[in-house]
């Protein structure tokens, strides 16, 4: 009780900081081809000289945004050499890079953790001396004006091309959080051509994160808050429809530009509402056990949901409705129609439903970590201890103590 009432207490705290704090909005060029105006963009506000941080793997995108900055004679520079999974030194190093080369702006290309990573960096570059893992938690970071960010995201659905969020792993692997109005990137451009050859995997695990995302959202949202859970469910309607199919082949262009639409609605929602326990679970999963994000999230989400039981019916009943799930049944028939269609979307994308290899003492260090992240900061139907959070690791873990 004495738990619940301190998280639900911090927690009002944290909304009326949100409310007061507002999500900003945010430029989007959409469509085929967006990518080529990225060079008006620049002009159009007065943005002289870009870093420019590609992805590994982005050679094709990459060519096509040098192109355009040189048909606008824009001076730029290439930050060469960021590794497939970035981590906090990488940002770091685009930070400085960003200062010694007289930049102006910077333009992530990329996936998520690209697009974490900079703005990360963005965050680093004005921040006197604060380092990143000393901004990790709820605005940390100074308040200064960040450099405009400009994301262009090469896979879609995970929201990190629209949150207010950086998350960035440290040496040790753990995930730092970055959480501020400030981080959210003033221009995004998606273009559904630049995610027709993303890797499956990565597929999988934006799409899983985005549908955390929104899920999560849909739930912490206040009461009467009507815009967020419309657009939270929105995302949750799109990442149903298009992350299978591009998934499986690439999508079509228009499931294509679902998955970026997907992006931005879920990235605004999570900013505007929080997160909760699944988010916050997967997370320390990462760090304790080195999971992927997709095969965490397979097995945690759904579990989650449903160890929530009544407490959360009202809320997934209406998502389920929203989302184009289930129309018909009593409240806790459709909240399981929900629950039902993310395992079944899980166990098409070759996903486990159980934590493989997780043990029992894992399964403790990964409910400690979570149950300190997520409370008092996220808004969840019901508020869970350390212990509740182990109970739900253990009955998801396979392997057994040596």
């Amino acid at each position: 009780m004495l738990t619940t009432v301190r998280c639900r207490t911090a927690q009002s705290f944290i909304r009326l900081s949100r409310k007061l704090h507002p999500v900003k909005k945010q430029a989007l060029e959409t469509g085929s081809g967006a990518v080529f105006a990225v060079g008006q963009l620049l002009r159009d506000r007065r943005l002289r000289k870009p870093l420019v941080v590609p992805g590994a793997g982005e050679a094709q995108t990459r060519f096509k945004l040098v192109h355009t900055l040189e048909e606008e004679a824009l001076d730029h520079f290439i930050y060469e050499g960021l590794p497939a999974t970035p981590h906090v030194e990488d940002a770091e190093e685009i930070a400085l890079a960003w200062l010694q080369e007289g930049c102006d702006c910077f333009i992530a290309l990329g996936d998520d953790e690209v697009l974490d990573a900079v703005k990360a960096a963005a965050a680093r570059s004005v921040s006197r001396g604060r380092t990143i893992p000393a901004m990790a938690g709820f605005r940390r970071v100074p308040r200064r004006k960040l450099p405009p960010v400009i994301v262009i995201p090469t896979v879609g659905g995970s929201g990190a091309a629209s949150l207010s969020a950086a998350v960035v792993a440290d040496e040790q692997a753990s995930r730092l959080v970055i959480e501020d109005e400030s981080l959210m990137p003033p221009v995004a451009v998606l273009d559904p051509e630049l995610l027709a050859d993303a890797p499956r995997d990565k597929v999988a695990d934006a799409g899983l994160s985005g549908l955390c995302l929104a899920v999560e959202a849909f739930l912490a949202a206040p009461y009467g808050d009507s815009r967020t859970q419309q657009m939270a469910a929105e995302a949750a309607e799109y990442l149903f429809t298009s992350l299978e199919p591009c998934w499986n082949s690439g999508g079509s262009a228009k499931e294509r530009g679902d998955l970026l639409t997907a992006t931005r609605l879920c990235g605004w929602a999570a900013t505007a509402a929080g997160g909760g326990y699944a988010r916050a679970l997967i997370r320390a999963a990462q760090t304790v056990c080195g999971l992927d994000f997709r095969t965490a999230c397979g097995a945690i989400l759904p579990a989650v949901l449903e160890k929530y039981g009544s407490y959360a019916h009202n809320r997934l009943a209406l998502l389920a409705v929203l989302a184009d799930v289930a129309d018909a049944g009593s409240r806790s028939e459709r909240a399981e129609a929900l629950i039902g269609r993310i395992r079944n979307m899980v166990f098409r994308l070759g996903l486990p439903d159980t934590l493989e290899g997780v043990t029992a003492a894992q399964a403790a260090e990964i409910a400690d970590i979570a149950a300190a992240a997520a409370n008092a900061r996220y808004v969840s139907p019901v508020v869970w201890t350390a212990e509740d959070c182990r109970e739900l690791i253990l009955r998801l873990c396979t392997a057994e103590e040596s």
